[in-house]
């Protein structure tokens, strides 16, 4: 068994040269059958057609809760809808910035809290597709949702970031020399990091989402990632 999909696109074979192959084959030993997320969605991001990526959201790791891990970052698997009761920050930080953008809210004391946003949704007023739905719908407009550290041992966050490393600095070296116009997301300074891997693009810099406060130049929410890029994603799905 691979961790390499069956049907992993075509604009990913000059990655998955023989060492990289044999390279995945000693990592997937170490991981594992007991990781977040399932070991066929590991990879998930393969079976996407790199050329039409646009956007490139850099996650760290997976959840390590149970159920949580889907292989696409900050989405969570068991989230059905916007009002059911979920611990993510982070999630609920990307939908206030999201809504921000589109009622083209310019002070940040009139950024609406997600339980208003709940609010909105449920009446109709902010018309975004449920979270099972979402993220199904960036994947499909050209957004790479990509985790840098691609499992997680359940229960222990950061567990497999050794593991990953050298195949993530290869991974991210490749995506960028093969498709230079995607924009890239990079949330917090782990992500930030990352850039020195990147060699072509474009880059939204900000705090992680996990933490918001005004007080910050560069906090999330000032972020103009979404706002710059609504021409060629729609984020509402």
């Amino acid at each position: 068994m691979s961790l390499i999909p069956k049907d992993a696109h075509g604009s990913w074979s000059k990655l998955l040269t023989d060492e990289v192959k044999e390279e995945l084959n000693i990592i997937e030993e170490k991981i594992g059958d007991n990781t977040n997320p399932h070991h066929d969605n590991v990879l998930r991001f393969m079976k996407c057609n790199l050329y039409d990526i646009k956007a490139a959201v850099l996650g760290q790791d997976p959840y390590p809760e149970k159920g949580k891990a889907t292989g696409r970052a900050f989405e969570v698997g068991d989230l059905k809808s916007w009002n059911q009761k979920f611990r993510q920050i982070s999630l609920k930080n990307i939908i206030r910035l999201i809504h921000k953008n589109y009622n083209n809210i310019e002070k940040y004391d009139d950024i609406m809290k997600f339980s208003e946003i709940q609010r909105e949704i449920e009446t109709g007023c902010f018309n975004i597709l449920p979270p099972d739905q979402l993220f199904k719908s960036w994947e499909k407009q050209g957004v790479l949702l990509l985790n840098t550290y691609l499992s997680v041992e359940p229960g222990k966050s950061g567990s497999h970031i050794s593991i990953w490393e050298p195949f993530s600095i290869k991974l991210l070296n490749y995506i960028s020399e093969e498709n230079k116009n995607i924009s890239y997301f990079l949330w917090g300074k782990f992500a930030e990091e990352k850039r020195q891997y990147i060699k072509h693009g474009k880059f939204y810099i900000s705090r992680h989402p996990m933490m918001c406060s005004e007080k910050y130049d560069d906090d999330f929410l000032r972020n103009d990632c979404f706002k710059e890029t609504m021409g060629i994603i729609n984020w509402l799905g």
